[in-house]
């Protein structure tokens, strides 16, 4: 009985392990879309300086410095941008999501993280004696 307990916490905690990751990698591809999303900005504002559209420019394409114009090159970060922006947006509902099922599952299971939430216990065990709950401590 103890040992299928223990099992059963282990699956738990692999589970919120699992959530906690996924929200992690949203968090960091947002960040590394947020990172482009200002190089873009960064090139789109210098391009519009370039009085000329028929000026050389070099942009990266899947490895390959290609030369073009500043004309060809400024409507395609402009629109490569906005795609950005709109996918930004996106990841952060999925974030959000992510954010509130990992919440969910927490408190359906009991688990508490250290460092996490100690101001919130501190008010609660001033305020009233509240039974110990049996959940899972993560570090």
């Amino acid at each position: 009985m103890a040992d299928q307990k223990r099992k059963n916490q282990e699956i738990i905690l692999q589970q919120f392990n699992k959530l906690r990751q996924e929200q992690r990698m949203v968090a960091q591809k947002i960040s590394e879309l947020k990172l482009e999303e200002s190089e873009h900005k960064l090139v789109i504002d210098a391009l519009k300086e370039v009085n000329d559209p028929t000026r050389k420019c070099y942009q990266l394409v899947g490895g390959v410095l290609m030369e073009r114009t500043v004309g060809q090159v400024q409507p395609n970060l402009e629109n490569n941008a906005s795609k950005i922006n709109s996918l930004i947006n996106t990841m952060d509902k999925t974030l959000e999501t992510k954010a509130k099922e990992l919440v969910d599952f927490k408190e359906k299971h009991g688990i508490k993280v250290k460092g996490e939430d100690s101001m919130e216990d501190k008010s609660k065990s001033d305020s009233s004696a509240a039974p110990a709950s049996t959940g899972v401590l993560v570090n």
